[in-house]
């Protein structure tokens, strides 16, 4: 009888050791589901927003019709087109995570992944906002040439102060979030690779 309570307890220990690999995989599966629908929903909205500023250059009569206004208008589309881009690359290197791989392989496309992002965000972030900066600051000076200054300061500054929140705020919390996540992840397939020694 000994043996058939140590032969229950051992199946009883296997049952529970299996439950926990499938909670991390299932937990790792569903953060990469949101991580791509997160960059998919990003694109569209940029591509809808690039869309309309070149809805709004051709069908809007602008009071000064100059090739500095148009530029500047065209610089923002274009930024937002190239961002979109960017974000649908995301998505697809999202995408080639393979779950089905060993947890050696799987844990190699995290990292691999996260050295992507970490090089994007690098580059990519501050020369957007930069060109975007620029490109407003074009439009509003076109836009308010012979205002006066309050019209300025009016236009200006919750411009560049959203600009300023979004990057130095928003931007880091969420790109913090992100980063916690993703090593979370990457130290569970960790975890599981030592515990099954692939």
């Amino acid at each position: 009888m000994q043996d058939f309570n140590d032969l229950k307890h051992l199946w009883k220990q296997d049952d529970q050791n299996d439950i926990v690999p499938q909670i991390k995989l299932s937990r790792i599966k569903s953060f990469r589901q949101v991580l791509i629908r997160k960059e998919i929903i990003g694109a569209i909205l940029l591509l809808i927003t690039g869309i309309a500023i070149i809805a709004l250059v051709y069908f809007l009569d602008f009071r000064h019709k100059t090739l500095t206004l148009y530029s500047s208008l065209f610089i923002v589309s274009l930024l937002c087109f190239t961002q979109a881009s960017l974000m649908l690359t995301t998505a697809t290197k999202i995408k080639q995570i393979s779950e089905t791989a060993i947890p050696t392989e799987h844990l190699l496309q995290w990292r691999q992944f996260n050295i992507f992002r970490k090089k994007r965000i690098h580059w990519n972030l501050p020369i957007y906002h930069i060109l975007l900066s620029i490109a407003l600051s074009i439009y509003l000076w076109e836009i308010l040439q012979g205002a006066n200054s309050t019209y300025y300061l009016l236009a200006y500054l919750p411009t560049y102060g959203w600009l300023l929140f979004s990057y130095f705020y928003i931007g880091k919390k969420q790109l913090a979030k992100i980063d916690q996540d993703i090593n979370e992840i990457i130290s569970q397939l960790e975890e599981l690779e030592r515990q099954f020694g692939n």
